[in-house]
């Protein structure tokens, strides 16, 4: 039989801007047993749980670095290439 995908807890915590205790402890209350290790895989069962718990904090990650990138490019707008005439 083919294996459930996993895939590892500390990319999913990366995706959702969440921390590992966060995830940890909502798993738990959910009835998972995980181990609260960045190397620790999850089911692809429990990543559903985190994702329709925290997709809004993925939102809210996303809307922060397109904000962030705004404000970079208005403080450091590009730099005026000069031709020289020789």
């Amino acid at each position: 039989m083919a294996e459930a995908k996993k895939i590892r807890i500390n990319k999913v915590l990366r995706e959702f801007n969440i921390s590992l205790d966060r995830a940890v402890e909502y798993l738990k209350s959910k009835g998972h047993e995980v181990v609260a290790r960045p190397t620790t895989k999850i089911s692809d069962e429990e990543y559903q749980l985190l994702f329709e718990e925290f997709q809004t904090d993925k939102s809210k990650k996303v809307e922060s670095k397109e904000i962030g990138e705004e404000k970079r490019k208005e403080k450091y707008p590009s730099a005026v290439k000069f031709s020289f005439i020789k």
